[in-house]
């Protein structure tokens, strides 16, 4: 598996370059590697003069090579041509401190495969989004495949990003064929972008709102995206922070303790051995072998209601038997359950809810207990 890294995106042309710097080096600090810069979108008027913009945005390349990032360019034939590039020639492009093009408008897949021999050794990333057959016209061509791989758009305007169900889609072209796959998350706060609405672009609509951390976390848990980069600039320190501080592998869900929780019952909310039995169902997520790590503990009733929403976090109580200590938790609003062996004991964060759909039969996972209780 390829290691997971985040990134940042920049656009010189809305900011002073003494800014980008310091967003360079704020992201630097938290570990993000990869840096998105677009040239794209100043090939789309032809009468406006963006010679000085598109100097600004090769200086900020070159700062962000410096500093270790590996930058993403996007381009397209139009492009290089404004930059008086030729496509058979990068050498402008590796001087400038890139090291991936991107081609969000493709030229044709031989001159795409083609592009993968470049002497240079820069890598070739394809637009994911569209679950075309353009990958599968390029690997015919006999590409380096270690330097091709792929990347979804952000979408800037509501309602326009991708559903879940096409972005597994497009993914699959990918996946199946070992290759390195990009989605964007937004910040909530940052206003560049190449557009004139910026805030909150994202790949997938359904992540628009969350918080930047449960957005990386949903992408890093679909198990099909190897990297995460904001969209838009400038993401907050707290934003940087926040989605640095994840896991990037183990799933992991904030939960909120309730305040009449046991000794015990705080235990079993912060075992690190839950998993999800195999045997799955729609209604709950069962993981049983905290009853086996527990079973000496005396779990007693509490009042707690018979009707539960999804997120609901519960713990077999010692009605239950042998099950005592066993958790659940419900996937499904207005879940009744009128044995009275269960006890609440926490709430998984409504921002988080969303993940719950990646903990398989089998899955392992943790949950993170709140300083704030529900």
């Amino acid at each position: 598996m390829l290691k997971r890294k985040l990134g940042i995106s920049i656009y010189p042309e809305h900011a002073p370059l003494a800014e980008i710097y310091e967003y360079l080096k704020l992201a630097h600090k938290y570990e993000y590697e990869i840096l998105f810069v677009s040239f794209v979108h100043f090939a789309e008027d032809s009468t406006k003069d963006n010679t000085i913009q598109i100097n600004e945005t090769i200086q900020a390349i070159k700062y962000a090579h410096e500093l270790g990032f590996y930058v993403i360019t996007d381009i397209s034939l139009r492009t290089l041509k404004m930059l008086d590039i030729k496509i058979t020639d990068l050498k402008k492009i590796k001087e400038m401190g890139v090291a991936c093009i991107r081609f969000d408008s493709p030229a044709s897949a031989m001159t795409l495969a083609n592009l993968t021999h470049n002497q240079y050794g820069l890598d070739v990333q394809l637009n994911m989004s569209g679950n075309d057959y353009l990958v599968d016209d390029i690997l015919s061509y006999q590409p380096i495949i270690p330097r091709l791989s792929g990347c979804h758009n952000f979408y800037a305007q509501k309602n326009t990003g991708l559903t879940f169900d096409f972005f597994q889609k497009c993914n699959q072209k990918y996946i199946t064929r070992k290759l390195e796959t990009t989605a964007f998350i937004g910040s909530h706060v940052g206003n560049q972008g190449p557009s004139s609405t910026n805030k909150d672009m994202t790949t997938l609509e359904e992540l628009r709102y969350l918080s930047c951390a449960t957005q990386a976390k949903f992408l890093f848990y679909t198990n099909e995206i190897d990297n995460v980069i904001f969209g838009n600039a400038f993401a907050t320190e707290a934003e940087l922070k926040a989605v640095a501080e994840i896991d990037k592998y183990e799933i992991i869900l904030k939960v909120h303790p309730c305040d009449d929780n046991s000794e015990v019952e705080m235990k079993i909310l912060d075992f690190k051995k839950h998993a999800r039995r195999e045997e799955s169902t729609d209604l709950l997520i069962r993981s049983s072998m905290s009853r086996y790590y527990f079973k000496k503990e005396a779990i007693k009733p509490k009042k707690t209601p018979t009707k539960f929403n999804q997120g609901d976090v519960v713990v077999i109580n010692e009605q239950g038997g042998s099950y005592q200590g066993e958790m659940h938790i419900i996937l499904q609003d207005n879940y009744e359950h009128q044995d009275n062996f269960y006890n609440l004991i926490g709430k998984i964060d409504p921002d988080q809810l969303p993940l719950l759909r990646f903990i398989h039969g089998w899955s392992a996972f943790k949950l993170e207990i709140s300083k704030t209780e529900s």
